[in-house]
C-alpha cells in the first residue's frame, strides 16, 4: 500500500510525459489530482498481488532448495535458501510474471490514452489486451529491470540485516 501510495502520482508524471506527442502542452493544474488517480485502484490491486506473490516465491524457493531441485550454484553455502541476488531476482520475477497483465492495464489507464467510455474498465482492458495480443507488452525489458534491481536491492538488504544483527547480537527469524 505504502508503494502505491508513493507509485501512483510518480509514475503518472512519467508515463504522461513517456507518451505526450507534443511536450510543450503543459499538463493543467486542475486535472492533474484528478488524472493522477486513474489507474490507482489497479497499481493498489497489482501492487498487493505483487508482494503477496514475491513472499510465496521466496517461501516455494526455501522448499525447492531444501529437496535439491536448485541448482547449488543459486543456492547459499549452507543450502539453505537462495543466495540473495537469486533470491531477489528470481522471486520478484516470478512475482511480476504473476501480475504482469495488471502492470499493463495500469500504465494504459495512467497514459490517458484508454478514456473511451466502457473501455477503460480493468477487466475490459484485460480482455482487449488479451485479443489484441498486448497481454505481456514491455515485459521483458521489465523482468531485466526487475532482476538487477530486486537482485542488487536483496544483496544490500541481506548485508544490512546481517550486519546489524550481528551488532545487536539478535538471531535472524526473518521469513526471506
Amino acid at each position: 500500500m505504502g508503494r502505491a501510495l508513493v507509485e501512483i502520482p510518480t509514475d503518472f508524471f512519467k508515463i504522461r510525459r513517456q507518451v505526450q506527442s507534443d511536450l510543450n502542452t503543459k499538463l493543467v493544474v486542475s486535472e492533474i489530482w484528478k488524472q493522477s488517480l486513474d489507474g490507482s485502484s489497479v497499481t493498489m490491486f497489482r501492487n498487493s498481488i505483487l508482494f503477496a506473490s514475491f513472499i510465496v516465491y521466496i517461501d516455494l524457493s526455501k522448499q525447492l532448495v531444501s529437496n535439491g531441485y536448485v541448482p547449488s550454484i543459486l543456492c547459499t553455502d549452507d543450502l539453505s535458501g537462495l543466495s540473495p541476488f537469486a533470491k531477489g531476482a528470481i522471486c520478484s520475477n516470478l512475482a511480476w510474471l504473476t501480475c504482469w497483465p495488471l502492470d499493463v492495464v495500469k500504465t494504459q489507464r495512467q497514459s490517458g490514452n484508454f478514456n473511451e467510455s466502457g473501455k477503460t474498465g480493468i477487466l475490459q482492458l484485460l480482455k482487449s489486451n488479451y485479443k489484441s495480443g498486448v497481454l505481456l507488452r514491455g515485459l521483458v525489458p521489465g523482468l531485466i529491470r526487475s532482476s538487477l534491481s530486486n537482485g542488487s536491492s536483496m544483496v544490500v538488504y541481506e548485508y544490512v540485516h546481517s550486519t546489524l544483527s550481528d551488532l545487536f547480537g539478535v538471531t535472524r527469524t526473518d521469513i526471506v
